[in-house]
């Protein structure tokens, strides 16, 4: 860690797992994506064991108090102010999204003039409400975002008086060389025993190729997707962010074969027999955390 981290650390708040945002910034681990993930879990009965991947990749909240809470009758600001004080935190100050947030380039191909209306009113999935924004800012926003001159004037009033804070946006905390700030693994594979809740083995997956030349351990990647579990004693998982889809020992946890994919497989792999023979499919879109993107689904067979 180097000095200008560690000044940043010490600026942190941290804590217990439910310390709350702060305006300094609070850190948060597992992470707002972290720990088992949406791509879930696969159980072997036989065995009684429950396999599950797991990120542990640390984020900061932080909080500011709203431009409204100190100057609630100032005049409309004009749409790049506004889109550079509540927007590009989370997409970009060039527009072209970051982390979870989308790419708002080319947006009218995508939503409506009235979709993002409702999107500024209602807010969906980690995207806030900006109901405390004017109608006329909410319109200079959605102007400078179209990149038009004006917008449709039919928007709801906004709310009369915001919250004294809002959130910040989401940001992962990573060091000067873009990797998490903290010791690794990063992302591991989990093997537990249903009946008494022990790991049976737990290893680091995924890894950084820049990171390995340098003799550095396998440390694991953030993870999206999920493993699934065969009979013939095997694990499949892609959901690495070195694009690789991988079977291992069910028992050990030892890897027993690995493939490249076109893109991150961020996604839970599928088998299935055709004729009697067995397939194992991944749809390999990558995308997320600055990776390649793709639309392919890419299938493995036994020859």
């Amino acid at each position: 860690m180097t000095p200008s981290e560690r000044r940043r650390f010490r600026s942190l708040r941290h804590g217990s797992l439910f310390t709350p945002p702060s305006e300094p910034g609070t850190v948060v681990l597992p992470g707002f994506d972290g720990g088992g993930e949406w791509g879930g879990a696969a159980v072997d009965p036989e065995t009684a064991t429950l396999y599950v991947n797991a990120s542990d990749v640390p984020w900061i909240a932080a909080m500011r108090k709203t431009h409204t809470a100190s100057a609630p009758s100032r005049e409309p600001r004009t749409g790049v102010a506004i889109y550079k004080t509540e927007c590009a935190s989370c997409h970009g100050a060039d527009r072209r999204g970051r982390d979870r947030a989308p790419s708002l380039i080319g947006v009218n191909s995508r939503l409506t003039v009235e979709q993002l209306e409702q999107l500024l009113e209602h807010g969906r999935g980690f995207m806030p409400s900006f109901a405390k924004l004017s109608q006329d800012e909410r319109c200079a926003a959605i102007a400078y975002v179209l990149g038009t001159a004006e917008c449709d004037q039919g928007l709801p009033a906004a709310a009369p008086l915001p919250p004294p804070y809002e959130f910040v946006g989401y940001e992962r905390w990573r060091d000067s060389s873009g990797f998490p700030a903290i010791k690794p693994p990063w992302g591991t594979l989990n093997a537990i025993d249903l009946n008494t809740g022990e790991y049976r083995w737990r290893i680091p997956l995924g890894e950084f190729p820049a990171l390995t030349a340098r003799g550095i351990p396998v440390t694991g990647t953030e993870q999206y997707g999920g493993p699934i579990v065969t009979r013939g004693g095997l694990v499949f998982i892609a959901a690495t962010q070195d694009a690789k889809l991988r079977a291992l020992d069910k028992s050990t946890g030892r890897l027993l074969w690995e493939a490249m994919l076109p893109a991150p497989g961020y996604a839970t792999p599928s088998t299935f027999a055709v004729h009697g023979r067995q397939f194992v499919v991944v749809a390999a879109g990558g995308g997320k955390l600055g990776s390649k993107s793709s639309d392919m689904y890419v299938a493995f067979t036994l020859p």
